[in-house]
């Protein structure tokens, strides 16, 4: 792949800690807000541009974009918001040719059980960074001098799914990775749930759902259940009412052959019908607000 001119990124400036994190409490609503509005979005493309135009107005970039590598299949997708910010065509390339020298994927494998949220700082400094041919076919040629990705599914040597948002001006705050923290749970399950899966995940859960008999809308909502969210906020989310979610809960504990919420959502954790998203994207957010009325 021929090499572009690559612009030097300035060495970065000391980052902001104190003043700029807001109270927990902020955080948390920004989190409720996001999911309430992403929750009835239909449609894989409205579902990608509502979901970054929403990160974008929350935390500030250039670009949003949504990844998806599984390199078993040779499938490599890329989604970049604003549309015409980057040619997707070529940021693909460049991600499939440089995804064994990216220093967010070899952060990701190192430890395989922290699939938190991180900016590129966090993992490299600025000097190695430029040394890189992701930084020379990839980040450089896009002026995306910082970067906070976002893990959407479970990281392995040959798969990944992300969202990422780069800028070329200051790096992102404590606040801002706070926030991505808060972010994740949710954004994990709403890409689940808007078939954003690989194609191998797709085909095992589909398969396993139908032998169970379990409908799309019992397992959206066992998929709110693991991050932590209740009945009413579910409900919430999905404008229903409260005891329309319990009903559906109610046929999958029956279908599940379980009596609780915790027993079912291990049962399906097990079965591969949901991931455990608050192991492996952290703690599922305290939202506070309405969505967590119960």
């Amino acid at each position: 792949m021929r090499t572009a001119a690559v612009p030097v990124a300035p060495e970065e400036p000391a980052r902001q800690v104190g003043s700029d994190v807001e109270s927990v409490g902020d955080l948390s609503q920004a989190a409720a807000s996001v999911s309430y509005e992403l929750g009835p979005v239909a449609g894989r493309q409205d579902f990608l541009q509502a979901a970054a135009e929403t990160l974008l107005s929350l935390i500030s970039g250039d670009v949003a974009g949504w990844n998806l590598v599984d390199l078993a299949a040779g499938q490599v997708e890329v989604a970049c918001f604003p549309k015409d910010a980057l040619d997707e065509e070529t940021v693909t390339g460049g991600l499939r040719e440089t995804v064994d020298d990216n220093p967010m994927v070899a952060s990701y494998l190192r430890i395989r059980g922290d699939a938190l949220p991180r900016r590129l700082s966090d993992v490299c400094t600025h000097r190695e960074l430029i040394k890189t041919r992701t930084y020379a076919e990839l980040l450089g040629p896009a002026a995306a001098h910082h970067q906070l990705t976002i893990l959407t599914g479970r990281m392995s040597p040959v798969s990944a799914r992300c969202w990422a948002i780069n800028r070329s001006g200051s790096d992102f705050s404590d606040r801002e990775l706070e926030l991505a923290r808060r972010l994740q749970p949710l954004l994990w399950v709403l890409d689940h749930t808007r078939d954003l899966s690989l194609g191998q995940e797709r085909g095992e859960n589909s398969d396993v759902a139908a032998r169970l008999h379990l409908t799309g809308r019992e397992l959206e909502i066992l998929r709110y259940v693991g991050t932590g969210l209740t009945a009413d906020a579910i409900g919430h989310l999905l404008r229903i009412s409260g005891r329309t979610v319990r009903k559906h809960l109610e046929n999958a504990y029956r279908k599940l052959d379980c009596h609780d919420r915790l027993l079912a959502v291990q049962r399906a954790r097990v079965l591969g019908l949901i991931d455990d998203v608050t192991a492996s994207a952290g703690t599922a957010p305290a939202v506070s607000g309405p969505v967590l009325r119960v």
